[in-house]
């Protein structure tokens, strides 16, 4: 009998336990504490998480596993997830189908999905690394935008964007933009632009071929003559713009400093061409002094044998 009554007994509190139970506080207390949340079947079913919720029955949050190959932080219930992390390591923040590592979706005034940040990270077998990031739909990159509405391409504050607009010519530029305005850009076919002074430590520009040609024994140097005669009609220097033409179409720098290496290279023929004239004139004065010391010498001997 007293089996039958702790048979009893146990029975009545397994049922017990197996029903919702409430309690004021709960505490789990271990040096590892693991908490499983295990179905009772393998199969069916498709949720396992924890559902929060107010005293009057109203859902909050819901933090767990869905279909056994996401976990997911959902407000309500499992059917809107804000976070959303796959079994891969892809992790959504406004999708609840990540593709990426991270990628970030905004839903835009028109309650349509704009992909505003998207990370892949290099693999283990290689590739590169990309960075996708976006506030309206004609940039896939924009940082610290002060976008405010139609109307405004670019923010009233320092802007970085990349063009991605398939309807403009700048597709695929990289902007740096300041008061609304595109104050340096750099195309796609590696052309750059700047509104403004630039400064640097060190600017290095490569470009083929020098001005070193001057010094091949077959340049036709330009006479000093020709040179003048061209200064004197106009204004400025063969094979060297004229301040007209570089106020209207700007200066290429690496041409230019070709062109300037050219002109100090000619002038270096120039100046060698002089020296050696300059030493003969020097020879040549110093064998005119001896000739001159030599006749004055004879007409005072002339002068004072008449004597």
């Amino acid at each position: 009998m007293k089996i039958k009554l702790l048979s009893f007994a146990l029975l009545a509190s397994v049922l017990a336990f197996g029903q919702q139970q409430t309690f004021s506080d709960v505490t789990i207390q271990s040096y590892s504490p693991t908490l499983f949340l295990k179905r009772n079947t393998n199969d069916g079913g498709f949720t396992r998480g924890i559902q929060t919720q107010s005293l009057n029955g109203d859902k909050a949050w819901f933090f767990g596993d869905l279909h056994g190959s996401q976990w997911i932080v959902s407000k309500g219930d499992h059917t809107d997830p804000k976070l959303t992390i796959f079994d891969n390591g892809n992790t959504g923040i406004g999708t609840s189908d990540p593709n990426a590592k991270l990628h970030v979706v905004k839903e835009n005034t028109n309650n349509q999905n704009v992909v505003i940040g998207k990370f892949v990270a290099s693999g283990s077998t290689g590739g590169s690394a990309m960075i996708s990031l976006g506030y309206h739909t004609t940039a896939n990159l924009e940082l610290n935008s002060g976008y405010t509405g139609s109307g405004f391409r670019y923010g009233n504050y320092g802007d970085f964007n990349i063009e991605n607009d398939n309807n403009s010519a700048s597709l695929g530029a990289i902007n740096f933009v300041s008061n609304k305005k595109i104050q340096m850009a750099i195309m796609p076919n590696g052309n750059a632009s700047l509104q403004g002074k630039f400064e640097a430590k060190e600017i290095k520009v490569t470009l083929t071929p020098t001005a070193d040609f001057v010094f091949d024994e077959k340049y036709d140097l330009p006479k000093l003559e020709d040179v003048e005669k061209h200064i004197k009609e106009k204004k400025h220097l063969p094979e060297i713009a004229s301040a007209n033409v570089m106020e209207k179409e700007g200066v290429n720098v690496g041409e230019f400093q070709i062109k300037l290496l050219q002109k100090i290279e000619e002038l270096t023929l120039y100046s060698i061409e002089q020296n050696k004239q300059i030493k003969n004139l020097q020879k040549e004065n110093v064998l005119l002094k001896a000739q001159s010391e030599k006749i004055e010498r004879q007409l005072e001997k002339l002068l004072s044998e008449k004597k």
